[in-house]
């Protein structure tokens, strides 16, 4: 089978879930015989709008082709120039790129950058469609659906929508993130710096909620949506990657062909085994961000409290705290290749996102481990934790939080691990690669 994708881009030059899932399931594809390519937004010139598709040397047996001059990247900062993100294309481009290439399937992973024109020529030459749900751009240009300390009570209306997205980048400033140069220069020590402040303060509640002038209006706002709902429209099968992101998207844009498919990656391996827990310090391991989004605020302040009833407990965390409290313990960043190391040193991984998690990588990895969890309702991977494996917690809140982890002690973290060991099911990404291809693609 020829299959295209569309994605962002190849890492280094981006990076994070998104691309992590695209380029595992290509590699998986091409180990299985398919011819894969990858197209992605590049640069855009200041002056001249010449939209074109270049061929760039292949990357690991995948073909490279660099969209240029395609619609803007918006990343997380919010859309304000609405004519410029939803501006037609050049559809003859794209209709003498696809009788070239002649693909079988185009895998849409995000719309970020891409011209509805693409997916009208796709549907004229009869080349079936597929968008996987990584995040709620269509929903929100912010992408989280998430505002003042929790998920955004005026999402439907757009009533708050042009305050949110007062962060919008220039597309001056789009167009110098989508050059060349940028690329050369993104993993130098000046730019990764700058990356890091931004992710630090990425859903934290540190942005700013009046202080910039808002952007648009409410209509402009649902009119955007529509635009997205339209190009949704166009598409033949959506997968969901949980019932979660599954449940977020009907509200807004009602049922449509899909399949629930709960994702993996390649670094995930079945490592469960039986682990003996001892009553004794009890170690929680935090892999989310220092944000509110993530729940770390909410998780700290449950912690405080069980702190006071016990102190044979620890929090391990992997970024810096200023002043943190005696049961808190820091750490570097960690890789992939660290995961053994830090899951034979954790008891209960902790995942108390307040926001929608479309499905949240550390569970599955702390599963695969045999590690039980503690997690959210909000957190898609709840999908594949069997009962009696962790626990959830529906409601987000302190109080419920804080009984779940007054809960464990010795005996019921044996009896998580072994349930984990008995009847959870650790998907790899061979797994997900034959799945998708079989379920959604429909060969």
């Amino acid at each position: 089978m020829r299959i295209l994708h569309y994605s962002l881009g190849f890492p280094p030059y981006r990076s994070g879930g998104l691309t992590k899932f695209c380029i595992d399931l290509i590699r998986e594809q091409k180990k299985t015989g398919h011819k894969v390519f990858l197209l992605w937004p590049g640069r855009m010139s200041f002056l001249r709008k010449n939209t074109r598709i270049i061929r760039g040397k292949d990357i690991d047996g995948i073909g490279n082709l660099e969209l240029a001059d395609p619609l803007p990247v918006p990343f997380d900062e919010g859309i304000s120039d609405f004519d410029s993100f939803t501006a037609e294309g050049d559809k003859s481009v794209f209709e003498r790129f696809l009788a070239v290439l002649k693909p079988d399937v185009i895998h849409i992973h995000t719309f970020m950058g891409l011209p509805r024109s693409f997916l009208d020529a796709a549907r004229e030459r009869g080349i079936r469609l597929v968008f996987t749900a990584h995040d709620f751009y269509p929903i929100c240009p912010k992408v989280t659906l998430f505002r003042n300390g929790g998920i955004c009570g005026t999402a439907e209306s757009c009533a708050e929508c042009g305050q949110c997205n007062s962060t919008a980048l220039s597309l001056k400033k789009i167009m110098l993130l989508q050059s060349p140069a940028y690329r050369a220069l993104k993993d130098s020590a000046p730019v990764r710096a700058l990356r890091k402040r931004h992710r630090d303060s990425y859903l934290s509640d540190a942005e700013p909620q009046g202080s910039a002038a808002p952007v648009g209006t409410a209509a402009d706002f649902r009119a955007l949506r529509e635009y997205y709902a339209g190009m949704l429209s166009l598409v033949d099968m959506i997968h969901y990657n949980s019932t979660v992101t599954k449940a977020v998207y009907e509200q807004f844009f009602g049922a449509s062909e899909s399949k629930v498919i709960s994702i993996s990656h390649s670094d995930i391996r079945d490592r469960r085994r039986l682990r003996y827990y001892r009553n004794g310090r009890l170690r929680i391991r935090y892999l989310g961000s220092c944000s509110a989004a993530k729940g770390y605020y909410l998780l700290r302040e449950a912690l405080d409290e069980l702190w006071r009833q016990r102190q044979d407990l620890r929090l391990d965390v992997h970024f810096e705290v200023k002043d943190p409290p005696p049961y808190l313990r820091m750490h570097p960043r960690y890789g992939y290749k660290d995961l053994e190391y830090i899951f034979d040193r954790t008891d209960v991984l902790v995942a108390p996102s307040i926001l929608y998690e479309t499905f949240g990588y550390t569970v599955l990895e702390a599963l695969s481990f045999g590690v039980p969890v503690v997690i959210s309702g909000t957190v898609g991977a709840r999908d594949i934790l069997a009962d009696g494996a962790g626990i959830i917690t529906e409601d987000n809140s302190v109080g419920s939080l804080l009984r779940a982890l007054q809960s464990l002690d010795a005996a019921k973290l044996n009896s998580m691990n072994r349930r984990i060991v008995d009847a959870v099911s650790i998907p790899t990404a061979a797994d997900m690669a034959e799945t998708i291809t079989e379920k959604v693609y429909g060969k």
